[in-house]
């Protein structure tokens, strides 16, 4: 199985499809059904994690057994829930799938009754019963922004093209963590949302049988923190999200990515000539020319996972997970395109403007900062802008001296 830009091009598909999920049934139903059909794999399980103490499924199917239980099927799932530490209190390392939560990594099997590291017992006797081989096994951990397990992703028995089973390809692996990425985030809002309705039904309850002060107490307090929030990561005047957001959650992505091994894109976007409009049409149409700008590439960018931010002045940096340097360029042009188009209307004056882009992506070291990459694409930003602006720039494109000095700071900076 070969991943091209069209295997990523649909996870942004299901990002989107996920993130406007709202029944918990439905989201897990379509996790599972898009890893199977993305990983072509006969069979497929997702669990959850309960009170840090067992995993219990969730929904299971399988195609040659004909089995389809939990989710909106309306037959719930039989199979008991598995603990996830052992009697004597340490860690549950025995079960697959146990031990990928224990430990928060991916784990690959390419054929069970090879494997010595895990008691098989189970699987080999629900082969017995039911006539099913179980051969190669991924497994995925669903982790929160905390690193906290949500529940583990499980698929069984890749097939080729004659429907035989086979270990999963190494291209499969990757593309698969970035639907556990994506899943897990979508996950953790759900609880997120469903913890605020609880807590909104207690809090309802509570107020009744308060007073009308403390209410309006509350109240006042539960804005002031929504408000203080917002003002602490949004930019005043484009309204996305400002510098120290980014670099707070770019740090954190590029760890993520450092540990999991999956590719990062970062775009550096620069608005071409905009001093020309503060000196030409005055700086109140400069601002609305760079919250229109502002808001139009951000709404390019509708994945979960992604962030979109003022850098400052007028340029703006997107970090995009899991995208290919050739799915990056695609996507670079098609903002480029989109803000070529755009007529704004700045205080009475219309006005249009492009932007130069240099973009990169990177699979991080450990130890390792975002700081050369972003520098890399500013380079390749400026180098835009001399080929006389309007472009998409590659830093693939930079020369060699010019690639050197980033990487070697990048490389200092990863030493211990």
């Amino acid at each position: 199985m070969k991943v091209d830009a069209a295997a990523y091009l649909r996870l942004i598909d299901i990002g989107r499809a996920l993130s406007a999920e709202k029944d918990i049934d439905s989201l897990l139903e379509r996790i599972l059904v898009e890893a199977k059909t993305m990983a072509n794999a006969d069979a497929g399980s997702l669990y959850l994690a309960v009170d840090d103490e067992v995993l219990s499924f969730a929904i299971v199917f399988n195609d040659t057994l004909n089995i389809t239980q939990g989710g909106n099927s309306g037959d719930p799932v039989t199979l008991p829930d598995i603990p996830l530490r052992l009697a004597s209190g340490e860690p549950n390392m025995i079960n697959i799938a146990t031990q990928s939560a224990n430990l928060g990594k991916v784990i690959i099997i390419d054929d069970l009754y090879q494997s010595k590291d895990f008691d098989s017992s189970g699987a080999k006797k629900f082969d017995e019963l039911t006539g099913y081989q179980s051969r190669s096994f991924l497994t995925l951990p669903l982790t929160d922004s905390k690193e906290k397990t949500l529940g583990i992703l499980q698929l069984l028995n890749a097939k080729n093209e004659q429907g035989e089973a086979i270990a999963f390809p190494e291209d499969v692996v990757p593309l698969m963590e970035a639907l556990a990425s994506q899943a897990s985030l979508a996950l953790e809002n759900r609880h997120l949302l469903d913890e605020q309705v609880v807590l909104r039904k207690q809090l309802e309850i509570e107020v009744d049988a308060r007073t009308e002060e403390l209410k309006n107490a509350l109240k006042k307090l539960s804005e002031a923190h929504i408000i203080l929030k917002e003002l602490t990561t949004i930019d005043p005047v484009t309204g996305i999200r400002n510098r120290q957001y980014l670099e707070q959650m770019l740090d954190q992505e590029w760890r993520r990515a450092s540990r999991q091994q999956y590719p990062i894109t970062l775009l550096l976007i620069d608005i071409d000539h905009f001093k020309n409009v503060n000196d030409t049409y005055g700086h109140l149409a400069g601002d609305i020319c760079l919250a229109e700008v502002a808001r139009s590439i951000d709404a390019s960018f509708k994945r979960p996972t992604d962030i979109v931010a003022r850098f400052g002045g007028e340029e703006f940096v997107v970090v995009l997970p899991y995208v290919e340097e050739a799915t990056a360029h695609v996507l670079a042009d098609q903002v480029r395109k989109k803000i070529e188009s755009l007529t704004i209307d700045a205080d009475g004056h219309l006005l249009s403007v492009t932007i130069s882009i240099g973009y990169g992506t990177s699979v991080p070291l450990e130890n390792s900062s975002p700081r050369g990459l972003l520098s890399l694409v500013d380079k390749a930003m400026y180098q835009g802008k001399a080929l006389g602006r309007n472009t998409v720039v590659s830093v693939q494109s930079l020369s060699k001296e010019q690639i050197k000095e980033p990487l070697e700071e990048e490389q200092q900076q990863g030493q211990p």
